[in-house]
């Protein structure tokens, strides 16, 4: 199935091509149960590579379907949902023709923290080193979280220069280009990140910040490859790094023997978390003027505000 319907943001037409209610697949559905649909094609963006699932409607000739959740189940993509509440009388049916209607409020909130997700995963293998590889992620509308093979906590000194870079990025307005090619082509191009364990398609895609893929299928071993971030990736991004506006990291954690995970936040909730960082620094500040109970008082304040969650973790140091 082409990723074009995915990519432009538009309402897309298909048709029913399953009806599956968890035990049957049937030829109609109607009332208020859940059920899924597999459509011919797809706007929707199923969970998959760590991306959290599209949300939104499909609508038919009798009825408007809620989707809540999009899973890949053996090779095909089942949109799992109900039909509005309301008196009106609903159903839909194997053949019928459908709009799809992603929420893409939403979507536009998930495309900048996968992209980050991206960069982040550059910036870490710059600052500590080649050992670092991807061991699990999530990206959500609200953040991005992400697990990676270390050994030992990341200093405070050390998670500065990784967020630095990802905002560096950021203010250099980088092109971020995808492009499906050959599985092959895709495996020579010098720097290219993949996860472990991962099975990829053939053709794959592959999503490259600050050059076009063109320019590395061109010349893949390039040692210039090496200094931006290029992985396979079948999720959705925005078009230039600028569009991710801030990036704040808020927390790193040790999940396992050898694993850390990192959390992280875009756009206007970076922008917020660094509004705060600064502000605490300037309490601080005043605070180390003051004496005895008004000094307990405000380590007190700058205790409450470092444990919360929008709070820098490159701050806490």
């Amino acid at each position: 199935m082409t990723d074009i319907p995915k990519i432009i943001l538009q309402v897309h037409s298909s048709v029913v091509k399953a009806i599956y209610t968890g035990s049957e697949f049937i030829a109609t559905a109607s009332g208020d149960e859940d059920f899924g649909l597999v459509l011919e094609s797809t706007s929707f963006y199923a969970e998959q590579g760590g991306q959290i699932y599209d949300t939104g409607s499909i609508e038919g000739p009798s009825g408007s379907f809620t989707v809540n959740n999009v899973q890949v189940f053996a090779g095909y993509v089942l949109h799992i949902g109900s039909f509005l509440e309301g008196p009106d009388s609903k159903a839909l049916s194997v053949g019928d023709e459908v709009k799809c209607k992603v929420d893409y409020t939403r979507r536009t909130l998930i495309a900048p923290n996968h992209t980050c997700t991206h960069m982040l995963n550059f910036a870490l293998r710059e600052v500590l080193g080649d050992h670092v590889d991807q061991k699990g992620s999530i990206v959500l509308p609200e953040k991005l979280r992400f697990d990676f093979s270390h050994g030992k906590p990341v200093q405070p000194e050390d998670l500065r220069k990784i967020e630095y870079i990802v905002n560096q990025q950021i203010k250099d307005e980088l092109e971020v280009s995808a492009q499906e090619i050959k599985l092959a082509d895709a495996k020579r191009i010098n720097g290219l990140r993949a996860v472990f364990g991962e099975i990829y398609p053939d053709p794959v895609r592959v999503v490259s910040i600050g050059r076009k893929v063109e320019d590395l299928l061109a010349n893949p071993e390039s040692k210039e490859w090496l200094s931006i971030s290029t992985e396979l990736c079948g999720g959705t991004h925005i078009s230039n790094t600028r569009d991710a506006a801030a990036f704040a990291l808020i927390s790193e954690e040790g999940i396992a023997k050898g694993v850390r995970r990192i959390t992280a936040v875009t756009a206007e909730c970076a922008s917020q978390s660094m509004k705060l960082a600064s502000s605490i620094d300037t309490d601080i500040n005043e605070a180390s003027k003051l004496e005895g109970a008004t000094l307990e008082k405000e380590n007190w304040v700058h205790q409450e505000y470092t444990g919360c969650s929008c709070y820098p973790s490159c701050k806490e140091s």
